[in-house]
């Protein structure tokens, strides 16, 4: 009994050009609907703080800000119909000036910056596993500190780049130069300082990262090979 293999069937072209249109199309749609909802040139603001947020912030009373608001001393709020006050967080941080240039108490409470013969402060938040919070976390400690009166850089070290995008850059869309341009191994490498960049927090800057970070990884090995040869 003789049984005939079955011959192998080929796709008509006209069917794998459909395929292959449908798939530029359905491409250039979702390209079409980023830059929709995140136009690149689109910058991430800050909501105001109320009166209670900003006290809690700067360690002062809420009594103590509404009468620096009637003397006429420090930055204005925004003021409500019914009598709110609230700050924006540039305007928070002028507060700390004005508390740190005329206020009673320690300066060192209103602008906690390091002072002459303090060491740098380095916080890693690292995890293994992957969906264990580290960028949520990242993301509300360097937010936390800044709104209370700490100069923060935040360094990206995700390839997914999700605490970049958190603060408003877009590594699929910007040509931001990320992390990984200070750390690659040839003569396109640029000083850190280049790639730091301002975000929406007056106080908190950002290396931001992409997915050009995952070449580090082939990188290394290669670039550790050369010098041992």
């Amino acid at each position: 009994m003789n049984v005939s293999s079955p011959v192998p069937t080929k796709i008509p072209l006209l069917f794998e050009k459909s395929i292959l249109e449908q798939g530029d199309q359905i491409s250039k749609k979702l390209h079409l609907l980023s830059m929709q909802r995140f136009p690149p040139h689109a910058k991430k603001n800050l909501r105001s703080f109320s009166l209670a947020e900003v006290a809690t912030y700067l360690g002062v009373s809420q009594s103590h800000l509404k009468k620096l608001h009637l003397e006429g001393k420090g930055p204005v709020p925004e003021t409500s119909t019914s009598g709110r006050r609230s700050y924006t967080a540039e305007q928070m941080l002028e507060l700390r000036q004005y508390l740190d240039q005329y206020g009673r108490s320690d300066a060192r409470m209103y602008v906690p910056h390091r002072r002459p013969g303090e060491k740098l402060q380095i916080l890693a938040v690292v995890n293994f596993k992957g969906g264990s919070g580290k960028t949520t976390t990242a993301a509300h400690l360097a937010q936390y500190l800044s709104l209370t009166g700490h100069r923060v850089l935040a360094v990206d070290l995700d390839p997914q780049a999700s605490l970049s995008s958190l603060h408003g850059f877009q590594p699929e869309l910007d040509q931001t130069k990320s992390l990984y341009d200070s750390i690659r191994y040839d003569d396109q490498k640029v000083p850190l300082s280049e790639i730091i960049k301002p975000t929406n927090f007056p106080g908190l800057d950002i290396v931001p990262a992409n997915l050009e970070l995952q070449e580090f990884e082939y990188d290394t090995p290669l670039a550790m090979t050369d010098r041992s040869s």
